[in-house]
């Protein structure tokens, strides 16, 4: 090979490795298109579900709890509005009951006492007892209760008062 082309030859090569080295449109021609997508986004995380709120009294009697067969356990909140009444009656089962807000008085046949209940005081009324609660404050009483009933029964019945004293608003 001739001095001549053997300077083509490295002189190709050379161009050859630089435009390997070049940047897009730096030798000419139109830059290549380059698109840059973002990395996708974590998929969200659903929110926590809520924690149920935890309301806790004392009651300041011992309490026994029996039942003759299965009961059906249910819990709700109640609230009574100032002067409202639960009016006189009884459950097939027991009745556990936290006040949360306001206060109530209760009323039971064989303990016709007034006793009021405040919030974090509980108050527990045996199976088939007649009773009556009563909001005689100014705000709304808010009670957490707890009912163990017989199964398939009417969840309470009316009674006629147990016990002398303000009528039931």
């Amino acid at each position: 090979m001739t001095r001549f082309g053997r300077t083509v030859v490295l002189a190709l090569g050379g161009a050859a490795l630089l435009a390997g080295c070049a940047q897009p449109g730096q030798l000419g021609g139109s830059p290549a298109t380059v698109t840059v997508t973002a990395p996708a986004p974590a998929p969200e995380t659903a929110p926590a579900p809520p924690q149920p709120e935890t309301v806790r009294g004392t009651i300041d009697v011992p309490v026994r709890v029996r039942t003759p067969g299965p009961a059906e356990f249910s819990v709700r909140t109640i609230t009574l509005a100032p002067g409202e009444t639960s009016g006189w009656q009884r459950h097939p089962g027991t009745e556990t009951a936290v006040v949360e807000s306001g206060a109530v008085t209760v009323l039971e046949e064989d303990a016709c006492v007034p006793r009021t209940v405040t919030p974090g005081s509980g108050l527990f009324v045996a199976d088939g007892v007649p009773h009556l609660m009563r909001n005689e404050g100014t705000e709304p009483a808010r009670l957490v209760v707890t009912y163990l009933l017989a199964p398939g029964a009417a969840e309470s019945t009316p009674t006629p008062p147990a016990c002398d004293g303000p009528p039931a608003r």
